[in-house]
């Protein structure tokens, strides 16, 4: 008679205790602030032609999806459309400019960044891209590929 009791006992106090621990884990309090930053991507390739696959995305935005509808980025200094993103090409360095410079025009709560490098043939391909969150580095990449080789790399960055 006594172990069903304190099965009944023992299952009460084991669900009291989980109840506890869930309430008190969900607490508001111990979320970070929602914090944002500026953000930046300077991108400079060289040795790149028409044959190659060079390409680069930056994108941001916020939690709460603020960025749509306004301007997020400045290319060299000029702003740009309503999107979130925008993209570089190998195009975009077989011309006289090699280097870009990504600008967000205001704080933002995330970034990231999308490399694709592939010499498919020819001379190699020097590339750098260095990604700052309010005036910190967070990534400073330096590399050259020979053809045949190709390289792909999502990075994210986050607000602090």
């Amino acid at each position: 008679m006594k172990k069903p009791r304190t099965k009944k006992i023992i299952s009460t106090f084991l669900m009291i205790a989980a109840a506890g621990i869930i309430f008190s884990a969900c607490s508001k309090d111990d979320d970070p602030a929602d914090a944002k930053a500026n953000m930046k991507f300077t991108i400079t390739v060289n040795g790149a032609d028409s044959n190659d696959q060079v390409d680069f995305l930056v994108s941001a935005g916020n939690h709460d999806a603020s960025q749509y509808g306004s301007p997020v980025w400045k290319k060299n200094g000029a702003t740009e459309g309503n999107a979130n993103t925008s993209s570089l090409e190998v195009s975009d360095f077989t011309g006289s400019t090699k280097t870009y410079v990504f600008e967000t025009v205001k704080p933002f709560n995330f970034s990231s960044l999308h490399v694709v490098i592939s010499n498919l043939d020819g001379a190699p391909i020097s590339v750098s891209y260095k990604a700052e969150v309010n005036g910190s580095v967070e990534t400073d990449e330096n590399k050259t590929y020979s053809a045949g080789q190709t390289f792909i790399k999502d990075y994210s960055y986050v607000a602090k």
